[in-house]
């Protein structure tokens, strides 16, 4: 009894000295490895241990005897508290619990690390992928909704500051929160949820949006930490929903023990002459990048531009990660496949794609797709212009999509500005004609606002008819349209990243306003809600929206028109940027409705209909056969399969 008794005991203390930095985070352990676990039966045989020790310098580790498993490199890191240890897993290696032994030169016995490697749960790849179906809800998650008080401040973290009042500090909503309202969620016609970084955010200010990471295999505490991401990806999934993850492998934050204390100084893009910067991102001034993206593909291009955009840090607290260290990059790679086996995470929106090593990109997502075939990654490249975005796209064929940062601009062309011969209605046409440069413009998130962008209600000055209008076009493009939240309720700040970033209407208690059931909306707000779930639901019932063929017709009069057909049905969606009543000639419709049916009318964000004297919606004003639509109105039509 009493020698059973000291083994757990030892067995107990050895947990605790190891313990995954989930439970206590990564400053409270003497020994971390990450990976904090793999798996049996992956595709490739192989993962490489980052093994660190916080107190000491590492002199070897070894493995206990273990089925189908051994040490194949160990290999000492220019930092020696760190050492890159390789295992190879043989295929018919069983799930099992192995025993590293980390040698350090201070003690005379090994720590000893217990590590799991576990077989694989085939229900967290059942589903992957993203396509034109779908359609992603943007959840700032500090910002949405509180679903458990206890967690919003957090003893040890370095940001205690909880002020609903100050757009820079935490709010408290959390994945709790979050999980709560996913069929809110679902009624606005959303079958993906991304949200922005959800992983450990430990700085001291504006740690609310997550872009400064910390800890890379920890979900930050006030969100809920890795149990809740686990809930909220399986009620997710429960629902036939996805979940969309944010990453960030350009850089991370200041507090980062990879900066503080990295495996390499080669880790991190330093210059020369720039001092070194503090967890608070503080002192000192690291080079900044130049943000000028045209340097990866100009000709003439000075090398210290390129060097600047690549390596120069994006922010002061945001450190420069080097890619191109081989150690670094499968770091990087392994985190994004421990997430996606842990979680059942099934797509990627990868954060500021442009700026870090572009051949680190291409080993990336190609590993990625070498493990799970189905995934969907696609990239914030922030260009402005279609030459950059197809090159930025081109570079990398196992990428899937990109933000359409040209379809944004279009819609504010087309939205905030009047039709001329380059400008407004005819640049929509014109960059919508420009897909012939993209190997999948199916595949492109489309979007009127995002969480760097000001509010879209905001940027039509209001105006309710544009409003209806932008979100009737969103809910129509090609492409996988990509829905802010708060959007659906008119919220309408512009400028200031932390006010647009606004807290959801009903998300904490003792809220007057909530827009989950509706209580104390204005009549304005409710009616934006409807329309949308309108939106949803119209979307939902006609499956050749962003499926079927899709023709456009060039602007004229101020009125833009485009069509999705297969046999089954024509779906016609007509716009009027004039403050006249316009109509669309029946002529230039044919010969494609000839295979049709008599249209009938989906959807007007304003009156426009008059009967025509055959019947039907058509309008045979001045003898000339067309369709109305009301001044700054959209008007659908469908045309039944004959």
């Amino acid at each position: 009894m009493m020698k059973k008794g000291r083994w757990a005991f030892l067995g107990l203390l050895i947990a605790l000295m190891v313990m995954p930095g989930e439970a206590f985070g990564t400053k409270e352990l003497k020994v971390v490895v990450d990976p904090p676990n793999w798996w049996v039966g992956m595709p490739g045989n192989t993962v490489e241990l980052l093994v660190e020790h916080r107190f000491g310098d590492i002199q070897r580790v070894t493995l206990e005897e273990a089925k189908g498993v051994r040490i194949f490199k160990d290999e000492p890191a220019q930092n020696p508290h760190y050492h890159y240890v390789t295992l190879v897993i043989e295929p018919q290696a069983p799930a099992q619990t192995l025993q590293l032994n980390v040698y350090d030169t201070k003690s005379k016995r090994p720590t000893l690390v217990p590590y799991v490697l576990e077989a694989r749960d085939p229900s967290r790849r059942s589903h992957m992928g993203l396509d034109s179906r779908d359609l992603i809800y943007l959840v700032t998650p500090d910002r949405f909704a509180n679903g458990n008080p206890s967690n919003d401040r957090i003893r040890g973290l370095a940001e205690q500051s909880l002020d609903r009042s100050q757009g820079y500090e935490r709010h408290g909503g959390d994945l709790e929160g979050l999980t709560a309202h996913l069929d809110f969620i679902a009624s606005l016609g959303a079958t993906a949820v991304w949200t922005m970084p959800i992983l450990e955010n430990d700085m001291p200010r504006a740690s609310y949006h997550g872009y400064a990471i910390t800890n890379h295999y920890r979900v930050d505490p006030r969100f809920g930490g890795f149990s809740a991401y686990a809930d909220y990806a399986d009620a997710l999934h429960a629902k036939g929903m996805k979940l969309v993850m944010d990453m960030v492998p350009n850089h991370f934050g200041t507090a980062h023990r990879f900066y503080q204390n990295p495996p390499d100084s080669n880790w991190i893009n330093a210059w020369p002459g720039q001092p070194k910067t503090d967890k608070n991102g503080e002192v000192g001034e690291p080079l900044i990048t130049n943000h000028r993206y045209a340097t990866m593909y100009d000709p003439y291009a000075a090398p210290s531009d390129k060097a600047q955009f690549t390596d120069g840090w994006f922010v002061s607290s945001m450190v420069d990660v080097n890619q191109r260290d081989r150690h670094c990059a499968q770091y990087l790679v392994q985190n994004a496949i421990w997430w996606i086996e842990s979680i059942g995470v099934d797509a990627f929106r990868v954060d500021t794609w442009i700026y870090p090593d572009q051949s680190f990109l291409n080993q990336w997502s190609t590993a990625i797709h070498a493990v799970y075939p189905d995934f969907f990654i696609f990239s914030e490249s922030w260009v402005h212009n279609e030459h950059s975005q197809q090159y930025f796209l081109d570079q990398h064929p196992t990428l899937d999509g990109a933000a359409d940062f040209m379809m944004y601009q279009a819609w504010k062309e087309a939205l905030e500005k009047p039709t001329s011969w380059n400008g407004g209605l005819n640049h929509f046409y014109m960059n919508l004609a420009a897909d012939y440069l993209y190997r999948a413009p199916e595949n492109f998130v489309v979007f009127l606002d995002n969480h760097d962008e000001g509010r879209f209600f905001a940027k039509v000055k209001e105006d309710k008819d544009l409003y209806k209008m932008g979100l009737a076009m969103l809910y129509t493009m090609r492409g996988i349209p990509c829905l802010f939240y708060g959007t659906e309720v008119l919220m309408r700040t512009e400028n200031d990243h932390g006010a647009m970033r606004q807290d959801m209407f009903g998300g904490w208690e003792g809220d007057t306003k909530n827009a989950f059931t509706g209580e104390n909306l204005t009549g304005d707000e409710a009616e934006a809600l409807a329309f949308v779930r309108e939106l949803a639901d119209l979307r939902k019932a006609h499956p050749v929206i962003g499926t079927g063929s899709l023709r456009q017709w060039a602007p004229y009069n101020d009125v833009y028109a485009y069509a999705w057909y297969n046999e089954e049905e024509l779906v016609l969606v007509l716009v009027n940027r004039s403050e006249m009543l316009q109509k669309f000639a029946a002529k230039r419709l044919h010969p494609l409705v000839a295979d049709y049916g008599q249209p009938e009318i989906l959807l007007e964000t304003k009156p426009a209909h008059v009967e025509s004297k055959g019947g039907g919606p058509a309008d045979w004003t001045e003898g000339v056969q067309g369709y109305p639509i009301a001044p700054n109105g959209l008007t659908m039509y469908r045309f039944p399969g004959k």
